[in-house]
């Protein structure tokens, strides 16, 4: 079978799928490239590509598998429509959750240390400068409890840190085994922020959640609190960060997402020294892409004995449809 990764980033999914599926032919191609290769694809993976219609219009391809847990790059009722499983990874069989938690704690005491002021330091041979700031002490919101949300908060407490949340869906038994003090709805986000002082966002994208993170969120917050995105980057308006960065109305930013990746190189955050950004690598780990990549594998056998995929979100919906 023909395994096509749609785009060029993230190369080392590729490159391990490919020593786990010897007997395929694993591949990926540029944006430009997509729908001509696409066409003899038996298997669609997209990266940071939109796949549309027009790129699963193809009578070969039978399968769209997500490389992690996010869909919303994949127009989902068009591929039900064509008889085309689509498939993802969760994020309870893989350590993603663990991974992404893990780079948001990494980000919240590099932009609160002033991680980017440290290595000028350093240059210029000055010791004991910048003062930064501690997490111990401080409150986080973290602003969706899923699975990223819950390591996250795990991980903030045991630091001596007090983490509020913010979630659509009340899981009492889960918050208090935690630790979590207090837990509020969707609409309680800017009150809560104002008493933070860090806001993560761990949310998926959806109309409700982009560019929740906008202009009024960042009036409401302390001028010492940071804002931290390790989920998408349509979440943050960019704008109204950039402008909250310069006017002093938040202390920093640590953004592992962007709105439109990959980011430009001259995309003003990145010159901003009171942001430290990374390349969508929260979930990037040895670990995490090593058992993703199982995942992918076994799918990707099951779909070749025409066996049923796990983890499939439209098996209903293409059962109607044939």
């Amino acid at each position: 079978m023909k395994i096509l990764f749609c785009g060029t980033t993230f190369a080392e999914s590729v490159q391990l799928l490919s020593k786990l599926l010897p007997e395929h032919k694993v591949m990926n191609c540029s944006n430009e490239d997509l729908p001509r290769e696409s066409r003899e694809a038996n298997v669609l993976i997209p990266l940071m590509t939109r796949v549309e219609r027009s790129i699963m219009d193809s009578r070969t391809v039978r399968l769209v598998q997500q490389w992690g847990v996010g869909l919303e790059g994949v127009d989902i009722v068009a591929a039900s429509e064509m008889g085309i499983l689509v498939c993802n990874v969760p994020g309870d069989v893989t350590p993603n959750a663990d991974s992404t938690a893990e780079h948001a704690v990494f980000l919240m005491m590099g932009v609160s240390r002033k991680i980017n002021q440290c290595f000028d330091s350093l240059k210029k041979g000055v010791c004991g400068s910048p003062m930064g700031e501690a997490l111990f002490g401080k409150t986080a919101l973290i602003v969706g409890f899923g699975k990223v949300g819950r390591a996250l908060a795990r991980r903030l407490i045991p630091l001596g840190m007090v983490v509020d949340i913010s979630r659509r869906s009340p899981d009492e038994e889960i918050e208090k085994e935690i630790g979590i003090r207090r837990a509020g709805k969707p609409s309680d986000i800017l009150e809560m922020a104002a008493q933070s002082d860090f806001v993560v966002s761990t949310v998926i994208l959806t109309d409700d959640t982009r560019n929740l993170f906008s202009g009024k969120l960042f009036d409401r917050m302390k001028n010492s609190a940071f804002v931290i995105n390790v989920s998408r980057g349509p979440v943050i308006n960019e704008e109204d960060l950039i402008s909250a960065l310069k006017d002093g109305s938040i202390a920093g930013a640590g953004l592992d997402v962007f709105a439109t990746e990959p980011v430009d190189p001259h995309h003003p955050l990145l010159g901003m020294s009171n942001v430290l950004a990374t390349p969508h690598i929260a979930g990037v780990t040895r670990q995490n892409y090593r058992a993703i990549g199982e995942q992918v594998r076994e799918n990707i056998l099951k779909l070749s004995r025409n066996e049923i995929p796990n983890y499939c979100v439209n098996l209903d919906a293409v059962s109607k449809n044939k």
